[in-house]
């Protein structure tokens, strides 16, 4: 049997215990301050503001106590070892990532960042099979063969150190949360500004990503590293922002990271904010699209530089009756206030057979059908 099997994620994602879990859920990481609990006189939370211009003195995007993030040091998934590629050389990074060949980059363009879903690898972003000559060319191969440089982070999902016996209690399906995920993402995104002064920088995310993006672009604004100035487009496909199918049966029975990411984005049902999403969500949505109008972040005036963000987010079409086709996620979920939010068709699936044999092929239909590619392949080329 392939190799695959192990790759069946059931979801996106994970708490320690019941207990745990319905802590994450009722807890907060806002503070009760009166410069964030503003609102208008009909009781919208749009309005809600913080005052001041020093991200790192905002208590609305602070860390939650609830997420452990694994300092780089010593993290197992922060490795180049036994990559079946060449690790990508990108000064001050020492995890993992892949670049893709480009034939006369046109250096006026993002560099683009692709991210993967959970349970899997840069292949989310690659034709299938990789050694079959006429396979439909997906992101990767797409942008690259027209000036883009293109890289893709690897969280290293072969490097999970969960209990892996089974997926209802451990984690045989590799999945990775936001603690592993978040700070090597955030110490690519902080090396390649660093490296690359001068270049706009564009991020693409599939599944679990969108909000590991998010989370990471938080971290680096907080830390007064000022990313959100220079990215041109926040691409984010099929993502749990507003939870996931999966929170139901693993957020609390499983205490592995497979049950701590369905925790960490709650429950699609019924959706109610975890500590993640309220940071990044902000009262009533106000905050999800932070710098797309050049000038506000999580409550903040002024500390965008000028530089408006584009915002895209898409996934497959709710079905109209009866259960969601997305496997994990649903036009509500995904959909950011702010953003151009955009859909696929019940159609428009992964036909390629990738992911264990085209299993989710829906779910990844937001990326890897020609529709998706279309899209994204637009909003990341316009200026």
């Amino acid at each position: 049997m392939s190799s695959h099997i192990r790759s069946i994620s059931f979801g996106f994602f994970a708490t320690a215990s019941v207990a745990a879990c319905l802590a994450t859920l009722t807890g907060g990481c806002l503070t009760s301050d009166a410069t964030l609990a503003k609102t208008d006189a009909g009781g919208s939370d749009a309005s809600v503001v913080v005052e001041g211009s020093d991200p790192s003195e905002n208590p609305g995007n602070a860390d939650s106590p609830d997420v452990k993030y694994r300092p780089l040091s010593g993290h197992p998934g922060c490795t180049k070892d036994g990559l079946t590629y060449p690790a990508a050389d990108i000064p001050g990074y020492a995890c993992a990532a892949k670049a893709y060949p480009v034939t006369n980059e046109d250096t006026k363009k993002p560099i683009v960042i692709l991210v993967h879903g959970n349970s899997s690898s840069p292949a989310d972003w690659e034709k299938f099979p990789a050694d079959k000559a006429d396979a439909k060319p997906m992101l990767a191969e797409r942008l690259s063969g027209s000036g883009f440089r293109v890289l893709s982070v690897d969280f290293r999902k072969d490097k999970v150190d969960d209990p892996a016996g089974n997926n209802d209690t451990e984690n045989t399906a590799q999945n990775f949360d936001h603690a592993w995920a978040v700070p090597i993402l955030e110490s690519m995104i902080d090396a390649v500004l660093t490296a690359n002064p001068g270049r706009q920088l564009s991020l693409v995310g599939f599944s679990v990503a969108p909000t590991i993006v998010r989370d990471a672009l938080r971290r680096l604004h907080r830390a007064k590293k000022k990313p959100f100035e220079r990215i041109a487009t926040l691409a984010l496909a099929a993502g749990g922002h507003h939870g996931v199918s999966t929170f139901r049966k693993l957020c609390g029975p499983n205490p592995t990271m497979r049950g701590r990411v369905a925790c960490e984005l709650g429950d699609r049902t019924d959706f109610k904010e975890t500590p993640i999403s309220k940071s990044l969500n902000g009262p009533g949505g106000a905050w999800e699209t932070p710098c797309g109008d050049g000038d506000t972040a999580f409550g903040q005036a002024g500390v965008c530089g000028g530089h408006k963000v584009k915002y895209l987010t898409i996934v497959m079409k709710d079905v109209k009756e009866g259960t969601f086709q997305d496997e994990f996620v649903s036009e509500g979920a995904s959909r950011l206030l702010g953003a151009d939010n955009r859909t696929v068709e019940l159609t428009d699936n992964d036909d390629s057979g990738f992911f264990f044999n085209g299993i989710f092929k829906n779910h990844y239909g937001a990326i890897r059908s020609e529709t998706a590619l279309g899209i994204l392949t637009t909003a990341l080329a316009a200026p």
